[in-house]
């Protein structure tokens, strides 16, 4: 990937070749149907703004509609989460799922759907400074007061949202105090993110208390451990015992439990104490058509579906259960050269098939 927001500058670049070579693009005209003959995809049916029926004929279709991260329903049919509760997937209006559904209708072989997880504050987008400043490796938690994995893994977005969900109600607390707090404003923060500002803790308390005062509920601030735990719904003896370990193994410079990184090991000893509850979130769905090498779809007997083709997260079969956080841009990537790949072979059928 070429760099953040690179997508925006290649979308308005291939529509400008596109519309050079004379494409046509409907907007507001969405597909509900694949028109097959004989076993071929043939078309595809589409209704205009108006409400009107439109038939578009072609030698190839190509299905690219972005997965379902948009239907709550299909969400929790497919998958398990239920959006809003157990999952803030981002939902990019639009991604209904309607691509697979047609595919499954038309034929195509069904793959497994997952979501392709991450993690983040519901409403994240307006409280995106808070979304950053806690994505330190500071005590992390769940419930039941106890941590679950080495804190300074936690930049690895999918490595923590895998470990967040397996947690009781799917849910963990980042928490620091006001020691720590002072150190992120003055040096910065332990993790540098790529995706939030540099600056975070310069507007951090402008944030901290209008969310406050919004009553957002993912944060919490309290005078003593336990009366954090109670305002945030965490168990108090457990969260006590937990403080009470970890802030020695930070005296004693090593952590026994996950062999955190010693440099990471500071106690949440100074009071005020903060507290963020993080949420298994997503960038959306990932896969569910068959496809193969050349992005044909594919019965689930593996058999070539003539004429239909799927691409991009629709067909993105291949991270098995996690997005691979370690080379980022994977999906972009896969979109991509899942388009381009379908776009080559649906080319070359063009001499090959005559109506």
């Amino acid at each position: 990937i070429p760099g953040p927001r690179a997508a925006t500058t290649m979308t308005k670049k291939m529509t400008e070749r596109a519309r050079a070579l004379g494409v046509e693009f409907l907007l507001e005209t969405p597909v509900h149907k694949i028109i097959m003959e004989d076993g071929r995809a043939v078309g595809v049916l589409a209704k205009d703004k108006d409400g009107g029926e439109i038939e578009a004929r072609a030698k190839s279709v190509i299905l690219a509609t972005g997965g379902f991260g948009d239907n709550p329903a299909m969400i929790k049919e497919e998958t398990g989460y239920e959006f809003g509760k157990t999952i803030f997937n981002f939902a990019i209006p639009g991604m209904k799922g309607d691509g697979l559904r047609m595919a499954w209708e038309a034929g195509a072989g069904k793959e497994p759907c997952t979501m392709e997880l991450m993690y983040q504050l519901p409403d994240n987008m307006n409280h995106f400074i808070l979304d950053g400043a806690f994505r330190q490796p500071c005590l992390w938690v769940n419930r039941n007061g106890q941590r679950f994995m080495p804190e300074d893994q936690i930049g690895n977005t999918t490595f923590t949202g895998n470990a967040i969900t397996a947690q009781p109600g799917s849910v963990a607390f980042s928490i620091f105090d006001s020691k720590l707090l002072k150190k992120y404003k003055k040096k910065g923060p332990d993790i540098v993110s790529h995706v939030h500002p540099h600056d975070l803790y310069d507007h951090f308390d402008e944030q901290w208390e209008r969310d406050l005062a919004d009553g957002y509920e993912s944060i919490t601030q309290a005078d003593t451990i336990e009366e954090l735990a109670q305002k945030a719904g965490i168990d108090p003896e457990g969260l006590a015992a937990q403080v009470e370990e970890y802030n020695e193994m930070c005296e004693a410079g090593f952590d026994e439990i996950f062999e955190k990184d010693r440099h990471y090991m500071q106690p949440i000893a100074k009071a005020p104490f903060y507290c963020c509850r993080q949420n298994v979130g997503a960038y959306g769905s990932l896969g569910g058509v068959k496809i193969n090498h050349r992005t044909q779809a594919m019965t689930q007997e593996a058999k070539v579906i003539p004429g239909l083709y799927c691409v991009g997260t629709d067909a993105c079969n291949i991270f098995g259960d996690s997005y691979p956080f370690i080379l980022s841009g994977n999906t972009m990537g896969f979109c991509l050269n899942s388009g381009r790949i379908a776009g080559e072979n649906a080319a070359a059928e063009l001499d090959e098939f005559e109506y």
